[in-house]
């Protein structure tokens, strides 16, 4: 039972790793950058929001633009976007991504973050 401002939080016990018991995560991860990449070389600069769910990397802005996803197994590097070729996967993350987005506290976004000024592969 939980009492006051207290929640059940969103993580997982990955402490059995610590113990050399190896297992999958069971949710996906997310993340969010909501300020400027100024100054930064274009393979440096990211959409804002991220998701990574199996071996699948998702990025993409909120406004849904700049979508990029990745096998980051058989791609370390994020070189080759397959969001064209998997719009299943494509979509399904960007609903979870779009999702947990909307469930975040209103915050400071610098007008640079998730820049599409740039050619991308």
């Amino acid at each position: 039972m939980m009492a006051g401002n207290e929640s059940a939080g969103d993580g997982e016990d990955v402490s059995g790793i610590l113990l050399g018991h190896p297992r999958a995560r069971e949710k996906a991860i997310f993340w969010e950058w909501r300020f400027s990449t100024t100054n930064l070389s274009p393979v440096d600069k990211s959409p804002m929001l991220a998701i990574r769910a199996d071996n699948w990397k998702l990025l993409l802005n909120p406004d849904g633009s700049r979508v990029e996803l990745y096998d980051v197994v058989a791609d370390p590097g994020e070189s080759d976007n397959l969001a064209d070729a998997n719009p299943d996967v494509t979509a399904d993350l960007s609903a979870q991504a779009l999702a947990w987005a909307a469930s975040l506290p209103a915050g400071p976004v610098s007008p640079a973050a998730g820049d599409n000024a740039y050619p991308w592969p």
